[in-house]
């Protein structure tokens, strides 16, 4: 993309272009201004600044993510949203690394707005155990535990502590996914009676 014509949109596309291609710690100023074939000052003619930019990213990353699971839940109900919606989380840290890194920053950043977007990420979490008779303290708490199952699995592949054994790592994430299904049943049950 050449500076005539660019936008604030387009520095923020570049941007997120470059962070999924060469990683997070690729952008910067002089990288995101030689892709874009301007000098690094006509940056700030688009942008306020780097932190602006990282912020715009931030939010586009909590969008995608919201998007993915929102879309893997509709139409189902209990343990096929849950499992819909833990496919789609499983597979946005898979194919998404860099933007999935962006929103495990974001309890770092100092920004309210993006504090209160990161809250978007839940939000199809809570409505995938919504088909569960539960109260929404109860669901906040499994919603954790759902979160930390699915960044787990994430995490521990990333660091590469399941490739000692034979055996597939999406069936060991189904088999967690189950379990917590299990849960929420079990929950659901103790509730009931």
């Amino acid at each position: 993309m050449a500076g005539k014509g660019l936008t604030r949109d387009g520095v923020v596309r570049e941007a997120i272009g470059l962070i999924e291609e060469r990683g997070l710690q690729a952008l910067s100023a002089r990288e995101l201004a030689a892709r874009l074939r301007i000098r690094a000052a006509s940056l700030y003619n688009h942008i306020k600044s780097m932190d602006e930019l990282r912020t715009q990213i931030a939010f586009y990353a909590i969008a995608e993510l919201r998007r993915a699971q929102t879309a893997a839940i509709g139409g189902k109900a209990r343990g096929g949203a849950v499992t819909a919606l833990a496919e789609a989380y499983y597979r946005f840290g898979k194919e998404r690394p860099e933007l999935y890194r962006v929103i495990l920053s974001l309890p770092m950043v100092k920004n309210d707005a993006l504090q209160a977007a990161a809250g978007d990420i839940v939000e199809p979490i809570m409505a995938a155990l919504s088909g569960y008779a539960l109260g929404e303290d109860r669901k906040m708490h499994l919603q954790r535990v759902l979160r930390s199952i699915m960044h787990g699995f994430l995490s521990q592949e990333e660091a590469g502590c399941f490739r000692h054994f034979p055996v597939e790592v999406s069936e060991s994430y189904a088999l967690a996914v189950r379990g917590f299904i299990l849960l929420l049943e079990s929950e659901e049950a103790e509730t009931r009676k």
